[in-house]
């Protein structure tokens, strides 16, 4: 939805010349697009964590934001983007003023983007026709960037690579033989002074990507890194939280396939490998159908704390923006794992080591 910025800033104008303001040329303000935009995502959903059964109305990161860029001739431009998570079904979850990526910058044809505030890092951003799923069906989150065994081996040790990273200058190179290249390093400001216990310490955190795509076969490589993710003391060194993220796959009408790897390694003794296989297959213009498989492995041999799990999804798109759709997920966990359903605002984790949470739904997507 598209703010007609010529209009409403002559109207500003005269209000400002009223007050004795100085204002800005009509020709400067021509050069100004400005846009709100968002999405409301709500679900009807029954789940099971392997003890409770609930019923309840999940929101599936719904969002309002305004962007806008000024162009300083054909090929500059200046860029600036505010988002933030709302909640239409529980206004206590609706989050602070540009909780999600908001950000200003600079964009230029020949020379890329670059961009500081808040922004998901490479390694998030590199999907491809691996990512297809919503909702409780997105095991690209739960699978590959970590977030069940994260919860499996414990928050402490272990952490996901699904990061919207704060304070961070993010790089997006232009598209050159339908390869980009994407670069982002976020500093840790809040570095902490030396104690009797541990050395001064930051956790800066760095990723990179590059994906190509031609329309129709994408592959993409991924890393991210934050240093002294386990802090370091006086007698043993600090340790790097790394994840590897590989992704392949094509789209030729009707259908699409994606594969996903993932090595994820806390430097401690920690570690697991993912894997992730998704398709979808678009019956006629409005119904699609969608599935996916996933698993999680073992943080290491024997520790039974792997995880499994099966998504399906089908849609009924009445138009590009409005869609019905239903789900179905299950998450199997191995003896000694508790992973549980993370992309809605209300989740609930088994409480139980090796409990199998199970969900249905039936939601409504409206993009604006």
């Amino acid at each position: 939805m598209k703010i007609s910025n010529r209009n409403n800033i002559l109207t500003l104008g005269a209000a400002l010349v009223a007050t004795g303001a100085m204002l800005p040329s009509a020709a400067s303000a021509q050069n100004v697009d400005i846009s709100w935009y968002g999405r409301v995502d709500l679900a009807l959903e029954s789940n099971n964590n392997g003890t409770l059964n609930r019923t309840l109305i999940q929101n599936f990161s719904s969002r309002l934001g305004v962007k806008g860029e000024r162009k300083f001739g054909t090929t500059l431009s200046g860029i600036f983007q505010i988002e933030t998570g709302v909640a239409p079904d529980d206004t206590t979850q609706s989050k602070t003023l540009a909780s999600r990526n908001s950000f200003v910058g600079i964009k230029s044809a020949a020379a890329g983007t670059l961009i500081a505030g808040t922004h998901d890092m490479p390694l998030k951003t590199l999907e491809g026709t691996a990512y297809s799923l919503w909702a409780e069906g997105d095991l690209q989150e739960l699978i590959i960037h970590g977030k069940g065994s994260r919860v499996a081996l414990g928050n402490a040790v272990f952490n996901n690579v699904h990061t919207r990273q704060t304070n961070v200058l993010l790089y997006t190179s232009p598209k050159f033989a339908n390869v980009t290249a994407k670069f982002a390093y976020s500093p840790d400001e809040g570095k902490t002074a030396a104690t009797a216990t541990a050395p001064a310490i930051a956790k800066p955190v760095m990723g990179l990507s590059i994906a190509y795509d031609d329309g129709m076969f994408n592959a993409g490589l991924a890393t991210q890194s934050q240093k002294n993710f386990i802090v370091p003391t006086q007698t043993t060194g600090g340790s790097a939280m790394k994840g590897t993220k590989l992704v392949g796959g094509m789209k030729m009408a009707p259908w699409t396939a994606g594969v996903a790897f993932s090595k994820l390694d806390n430097g401690a003794g920690k570690k697991t490998s993912n894997y992730l296989a998704t398709g979808t297959y678009a019956i006629d213009s409005a119904i699609t159908v969608k599935a996916s498989l996933g698993k999680s492995g073992e943080s290491s041999s024997g520790a039974d704390d792997s995880l499994r799990a099966i998504a399906l999804q089908a849609d009924y798109a009445l138009d590009k923006q409005f869609t019905v759709y239903t789900y179905y997920t299950k998450i199997s966990n191995g003896s000694k794992a508790k992973a549980g359903f993370a992309a809605a605002d209300t989740n609930f984790n088994p409480v139980t080591l090796g409990d199998d949470p199970r969900a249905l739904g039936l939601g409504i997507r409206y993009n604006f």
